[in-house]
Parts: C-alpha cells; sequence; structure tokens
C-alpha cells in the first residue's frame, strides 16, 4: 500500500491534542481536546486497516494471519514493555489492574471498578483498536468481494454506535458509551467506510477539490469542539474523514497547512505517534508527583511575584512545553532502539504478495 506521508502529518495533529488535553488542562478542557485527538486517531486507524484489507490479495486465513502479525509486531511490544517498566517502577493500578492491562480489557475495568484519572487511564483507547483489530479482518475479507454487503454491515455497525452515543438507545451500555468498542467504534467505522467509497471511486473530486469545504470543515470543527451538543460524535468523525480524504487525495487548498503536513520534522513526530501516545501520561504524573510539584511548584513563593503571583493556577504553561520535549525524547529513542528493529520482521515475517 502506498505510504502517505501527510497521514503521519495528521497523526502529529491527533496526538497534539491529546498532549494539550493532558498537559494544558487551561485549553483542552475549553476545546474537547483529548476526545478530538484520539477520534482523529480512530478515524485514520479505520480508514488504512479497511484499506490494507481490502487491496489485500491473498486467501482469507493467509491474509488474516499476515495482518494480525504485522499488528502484533507495531502494537504488542512497546506495550507491554511500558506495563513492564511501570510494573517494575510500583504503579498500583497497574499491579491491581494487571490482567486487564495485559488482556486490553482495561476500557471495562474503567467504568466497572471506577477507576480515577490516573497514568494508564488512556490505555482505554488501545483497547478499543486492538478489540476492534481481531473482529474488523474478519468482516472485510469475509465480505471484500461482496462490497454491497460489506458497505451494508459498516454503515449498520456505524449507524447503531452513533446512536448509542448520542441517544442512548442501550441503557445496559450507556456507562461503557466513553470507552467500550461498541460506542466508540463509530469512528472506526467511518474511517473504514470512507476507505470502502474511496477505493470504489464514489467519493467526489469535486468535493474534495473545493476550497470552500475546507472552510466550512474547519469551521464546523471548531464549533463542535467548544460544545458539549452530542451531534458532535457523528459530525467530528465526519470531519475527520474529511481530512483524512484530503491528505490522501491532493492535500489542503491552505498552503500553510499543507506545508505543516509535510514538514519533516512533523511527519516523524507523527510516525512514532504510538510511542508519544503511550508514555505521555506516565511521564507526566511522574514528572509531577515526583518533580515537578514537590521540588518546584511548592519552592515557589507566590505572593512575592506581584502581578505574576496568578501563574500559581497556570503551571501548565512550564509542563507543557517540558512534558511534551521529553515526552518525544523518550519516544524517539524507544522507536529508534526499541520499535524499529522489531518493524523491520514485518515484511519478512509477514509480507504482503
Amino acid at each position: 500500500m502506498k505510504h502517505y506521508k501527510q497521514l503521519d502529518g495528521l497523526r502529529f495533529i491527533a496526538v497534539l491534542f491529546v498532549l494539550i488535553e493532558h498537559f494544558a488542562i487551561n485549553i483542552g478542557r475549553h476545546i474537547s481536546a483529548g476526545y478530538y485527538g484520539v477520534d482523529l486517531f480512530f478515524v485514520i486507524s479505520g480508514f488504512l486497516i479497511t484499506t490494507i484489507l481490502l487491496k489485500s490479495k491473498e486467501p482469507f486465513w493467509i491474509g488474516f494471519k499476515k495482518f494480525i502479525g504485522r499488528r502484533t509486531l507495531r502494537i504488542f511490544p512497546v506495550y507491554y514493555l511500558t506495563i513492564f517498566v511501570l510494573f517494575l517502577l510500583g504503579n498500583e493500578y497497574i499491579h491491581r489492574y494487571l490482567i486487564y492491562c495485559i488482556t486490553y480489557t482495561f476500557n471495562y475495568a474503567l467504568v466497572y471498578y471506577k477507576i480515577p484519572n490516573i497514568a494508564i487511564i488512556h490505555f482505554w483507547s488501545l483497547c478499543v483498536e486492538e478489540q476492534f483489530y481481531l473482529f474488523w479482518p474478519f468482516v472485510v475479507l469475509g465480505l471484500k468481494y461482496n462490497m454491497t454487503l460489506l458497505k451494508l454491515a459498516v454503515f449498520t455497525l456505524v449507524f447503531f454506535c452513533t446512536a448509542q452515543l448520542c441517544l442512548n438507545v442501550f441503557p445496559a451500555i450507556t456507562p461503557y458509551n466513553n470507552v467500550g468498542i461498541i460506542p466508540q467504534a463509530n469512528s472506526l467505522g467511518i474511517g473504514a467506510l470512507g476507505a470502502i467509497l474511496y477505493i470504489e471511486n464514489k467519493i467526489s473530486i469535486t468535493f474534495l477539490e473545493k476550497p470552500w469545504f475546507e472552510y466550512l470543515a474547519f469551521l464546523l470543527l471548531l464549533f463542535f469542539l467548544s460544545t458539549n451538543f452530542n451531534l458532535k460524535y457523528i459530525i467530528c468523525p465526519i470531519l475527520s474523514l474529511f481530512f483524512v480524504l484530503k491528505t490522501v487525495h491532493k492535500g489542503f487548498s491552505f498552503t500553510l497547512f499543507n506545508k505543516l503536513l509535510n514538514n519533516s520534522q512533523i511527519v516523524y513526530i507523527g510516525s512514532i505517534s504510538y510511542g508519544i501516545y503511550l508514555f505521555h501520561l506516565p511521564i507526566g504524573y511522574y514528572l509531577t508527583e515526583h518533580v515537578f510539584n514537590p521540588f518546584v511548584w511548592e519552592k515557589i513563593n507566590f505572593n512575592s511575584l506581584g502581578v505574576f503571583k496568578k501563574l500559581q493556577w497556570h503551571s501548565w504553561l512550564i509542563k507543557f512545553p517540558i512534558y511534551s520535549l521529553l515526552t518525544f525524547a523518550i519516544a524517539h529513542l524507544s522507536y529508534k532502539y526499541f520499535e524499529r528493529p522489531i518493524l523491520s520482521l514485518k515484511d519478512k515475517w509477514f509480507k504482503y504478495n
């Protein structure tokens, strides 16, 4: 499959939103930054894995084995390494809920045990993606030769997931709306539907190339991210899909935005965004509890700072750049010395014909 480096640029945007949510909460809490970052990740994943599965020339079981094998090499090693390191560091929640972390079911444990906002709370989205990877190949590989049925299956998935998020049509699973595979698969499914329509050339080229659609999309995104309307659960994934389709087609009319998505540093950060996402909260929590608060913030006499004493309530101005840069650095080292050598085995062991 052709590699679209601009999609790594979009991944940078997605992980930036997540970092804003967790490291710059004074901003993030006003614009649903974390929600949209994860939503964009989901749409990109749904689009890419569906495209990969549809373009596979392999028989069903061989195609399934290669897909799962390649995903395993990408996801499992650094994920389980992170769990192992946190276990050695004595993270109480890793010790308490280890079996759920190992089995990618931590998203359900979050709700069932009412786990608070902790250093591994973001694992929920990794669980959702892994659960999606387990059943989605059966759907796509099983129905790829009957595109009408496949589109019907995807539309049904998106419809019921979106109905649950917006209307709570299934009260029994309402507590799991924000972390469960069924409601959260709406964004993954919208990405998948976009992949199917794009491969079939059912997406209007005129629609993608009109600049005013871009302006409208950005304005709608800003509006829905600053509101709490349930409608955002369908509008935001559709907007994310629009941005993905623009990226894989000819790019954006905004010259500066195109340059951003093609910038080599931005593209690289996007390519290691999995590690950034995985590491950022443990790094943030450790630094805050064991370094920043006891040795920096609590040592400052803010009352002596005059007009700057309000900085006491804006620690994010210091935390955001420091925590983000440190997370980038650790993710870079992880990718260079741990992940990339393992990823080189993908084509050796599970190469697509």
